[in-house]
């Protein structure tokens, strides 16, 4: 069996198990009231967006996704890849889930580009999965495929760049029982598939509603909870698998409650996004450094992002982009994160921790129209700023993550002072831990003359231990935005450590896990542990 067949087919049958379960792009805002006033991480696995916070297509790797509308409504959900390097659009479409409705997919590499390739055979009207522009869905004989683009990822880098990152989903508004767009997208008893009438979807998401009312009269309301997700990130060759479920991100009226989120429907199609009102600017409706720097200019598909005011109303809360987003980061962040390791020879056992920052674009991005990559910084964000990352090989870098209280791990070149490690803490299984005097971390790559210092570098950064740069070493087979350190002191081939996130009193925006692999004889295997964390203290927006 081919390795792309065989992730669509662990896709299928994981999709056919039968689960079931307002900065509105319009010129009047006054009518869009949010009961929510705030965005919070929902543990329990319900809400109103969710983060993947990695996916790949690299060597044999296949990532397969699963989006489960819980509700009794439907929702037009919004879906965006984005790069690991720097968090650039590789891909981004429109699903429209009916009541209970699943949707399911496949990530794959090409074999004649190279590049990432999304393939679903889930029959739910998708909108900007065709050149053609009709809006459809996919079957087991016509399955429905398309390339990631690198049309804003580096041009001084190739396709590889869309072969990993992480996944945004946004419910961007609840579809009206009974309207129209309902009845075109509500799946038959009889065929079990939606009609994705395209004359009826143009009318009601083919251009920016007015105002509230016409939103109503297209067959959109206000955004309800009700969004699940789990994801399966499997190696074809070796057949480890492993997998977790999407970060859930919740719109809630007080503890416990949640509510309803602003419209945020943007149609799918070229065109410059309609302001926030008709007197607003591009800030209100996104905080994305590049778009506001003028350096990409914005489509009307490029929106709703993460930064997109979707709680409270007027001067409440996320009244800007830049506020929602540091609204949002600020339910992400962590001063510290800890996990295990496991490299030992004996059972080819390698590990990778991935360390991704979903909301790091809307503080921070590079600018490859200069011949280095430039950072470009939003002035008010709290988050990122010049004391606390350097761009490295065009990606931007964190460079001062030392957790308050940890142990102080320093490096010492001839020639060069000495500097302060990114990592807190590690240890061995014994609770042995490397004294100051004779420390075994050597992270790389590292010039010669420079000081060493550990970087974590890309929007969804990996980092492989013990695998001395070695691809085959990395259990992801991560390329992008890959780091390595080195334990070279025997006794530490197993064990856990401690990675402080410290950026002064906020922590910082982190989701991710520690990916391992083993073998027992002929049998591989893959465990994903998430990681442990202590939350940052977050900043007043």
């Amino acid at each position: 069996m081919k390795k792309s067949m065989l992730a669509m087919s662990v896709a299928a049958a994981i999709g056919g198990l039968g689960f079931a379960g307002s900065a509105l792009a319009i010129q009047d805002q006054s009518g869009s009231a949010a009961t929510a006033t705030e965005m919070v991480v929902n543990s329990g696995g319900f809400g109103h967006q969710l983060l993947f916070p990695y996916f790949s297509t690299q060597g044999d790797n296949a990532t397969l996704i699963n989006v489960v509308n819980t509700d009794t409504v439907g929702k037009v959900v919004k879906f965006r890849f984005r790069g690991a390097g720097n968090s650039d659009d590789l891909l981004d479409f429109q699903v429209l889930m009916s009541p209970g409705d699943m949707w399911t997919a496949a990530v794959t590499q090409d074999a004649a580009s190279g590049k990432s390739k999304l393939t679903t055979t889930d029959s739910s009207c998708t909108v900007g999965l065709s050149l053609d522009g009709a809006v459809k869905g996919g079957s087991a004989a016509a399955p429905l495929s398309f390339l990631f683009a690198t049309t804003r990822t580096d041009p001084k880098k190739d396709a590889g760049e869309t072969r990993e990152g992480y996944l945004e989903v946004i419910n961007m508004a609840d579809i009206i029982t009974g309207s129209d767009l309902y009845k075109t997208t509500k799946h038959s008893s009889a065929t079990k598939t939606p009609e994705c009438s395209a004359n009826v979807i143009e009318a009601s998401l083919g251009t920016d509603p007015l105002n509230e009312a016409a939103a109503v009269a297209r067959g959109m309301t206000n955004p309800t909870i009700g969004l699940v997700g789990d994801w399966i990130l499997l190696n074809q060759a070796n057949t480890a698998a492993w997998s977790g479920s999407a970060t859930a991100l919740a719109a809630r009226v007080s503890p416990g409650v949640a509510g309803t989120g602003r419209i945020v429907f943007w149609p799918q199609k070229f065109g410059a996004p309609t302001p926030y009102t008709t007197t607003g600017n591009l800030g209100q409706v996104t905080a994305d450094t590049l778009f506001l720097a003028g350096k990409v200019t914005p489509q009307l598909y490029d929106l709703p992002d993460l930064s997109t005011p979707y709680v409270g109303n007027g001067a409440t809360n996320s009244s800007s982009a830049g506020a929602q987003a540091d609204a949002t980061t600020a339910v992400l962040a962590v001063q510290s994160v800890a996990n295990e390791y496991v490299t030992a020879d004996g059972i080819a056992a390698v590990t990778d921790w991935l360390f991704s920052q979903p909301t790091r674009r809307y503080h921070v991005a590079v600018d490859y129209t200069t011949t280095l990559g430039d950072a470009i910084y939003r002035a008010s964000s709290a988050y990122y700023n010049e004391d606390n990352i350097e761009v490295r090989n065009r990606q931007v870098c964190l460079n001062n993550t030392q957790a308050p209280g940890s142990t102080v791990i320093s490096f010492t070149d001839a020639g060069s002072s000495t500097v302060r490690s990114s990592v807190g803490a590690l240890f061995d299984r014994e609770e042995t831990t490397p004294g100051r005097a004779d420390n075994p971390f050597v992270p790389s790559p590292n010039e010669p003359t420079q000081a060493k210092k550990t970087y974590l570098c890309g929007e969804a950064n990996v980092f492989s231990i013990n695998a001395g740069s070695v691809t085959d070493a990395s259990a992801l087979n991560a390329s992008v935005a890959r780091g390595d350190l080195t334990f070279t002191d025997a006794a530490y081939t197993d064990g856990w450590a401690s990675w402080g996130m410290g950026n002064g009193s906020t922590g910082i925006p982190v989701l991710g896990a520690a990916f391992i692999r083993a073998s027992n004889g002929a049998v591989n295997y893959g465990f994903a542990f998430p990681h442990k964390t202590l939350a940052g203290v977050a900043p007043t927006p």
